[in-house]
């Protein structure tokens, strides 16, 4: 009958053989970090999938820079963001935060981060972006999802 929901009549062989091949391709898949930036004084929550390097700061198009996470909307501007502030980028199984020689300098949990330096990022961290305060939310860690 039209409408209707064809029964496809699978006996529990086949449908075993099928959840088996589903759980071996899904742990094959590589999945990308999922990291959420809270912008402390707004309250907003920017959420991003990281499976590359990623700067942050402001854009500016004048001068065609273009960060892959753009804190414009939030005043970055009057807050001392420079345009390509700050990189995420994958060590291995964890975040490093890297200062890119930024105007206003960044802090780690308080603490100055020294320019071009590598500093491994853990949940519930504070960076601080010239003026600027955001947490770091490491909601989904590739290496912790089986």
């Amino acid at each position: 009958m039209p409408g209707d929901t064809r029964n496809l009549n699978l006996g529990s062989q086949d449908s075993a053989v099928a959840s088996q091949e589903i759980k071996a391709i899904d742990r094959g898949m590589p999945r990308p970090w999922k990291v959420g930036l809270r912008i402390v004084e707004k309250e907003n929550r920017l959420i991003f999938d990281m499976d590359r390097p990623m700067v942050i700061g402001r854009m500016d198009p004048d001068h065609d820079v273009f960060p892959d996470v753009d804190l414009g909307p939030y005043n970055a501007d009057e807050l001392g963001v420079s345009r390509e502030h700050l990189m995420l980028k994958l060590d291995g199984d964890r975040i490093m935060a890297f200062d890119n020689g930024s105007s206003n300098g960044t802090l780690l949990n308080r603490e100055r981060m020294k320019p071009r330096e590598d500093y491994p990022i853990r949940d519930g961290d504070e960076i601080q972006l010239g003026l600027m305060k955001v947490k770091i939310e490491l909601l989904m860690n590739p290496f912790n999802s089986f």
